[in-house]
């Protein structure tokens, strides 16, 4: 059900206007995560965000973009505003997400780290 809901709501923005890719990305990234579903995540992450330890991200706004090229592709620093549900609770917290895309590829979670 929640994942179905999900993917209501990511249709439902999607129709309301452009996504960039990299946050669509981000936005299967933290779908996947959020039931801990490896199969999905795998398609578009190296990592995985454990929703037992880290807790679940329920929205976000990308706050900056750093892109430094690397051989053959870009690699993205992306820090979030994330809203993070844990431990029956809601706050929001910065969170570095690292991304590469290799070539004319589709962007790749690569890490994460929280910021501050």
């Amino acid at each position: 059900m929640r994942a179905q809901m999900a993917l209501l709501l990511a249709l439902w923005t999607s129709a309301c206007g452009w996504v960039p890719a990299d946050e669509q990305i981000l936005l299967e990234f933290f779908e996947a995560s959020a039931i801990y579903d490896t199969t999905m995540a795998g398609r578009v992450a190296r990592v995985m965000f454990d929703p037992r330890v880290e807790g679940v991200v329920t929205r976000f706004d990308v706050a900056g973009r750093a892109d430094t090229t690397i051989d053959g592709g870009l690699r993205r620093e992306a820090t979030l505003r994330a809203v993070v549900r844990a431990a029956g609770r809601e706050r929001e917290r910065m969170l570095i997400m690292s991304m590469e895309r290799r070539g004319s590829g589709a962007w790749m979670v690569t890490g994460y780290r929280w910021a501050g």
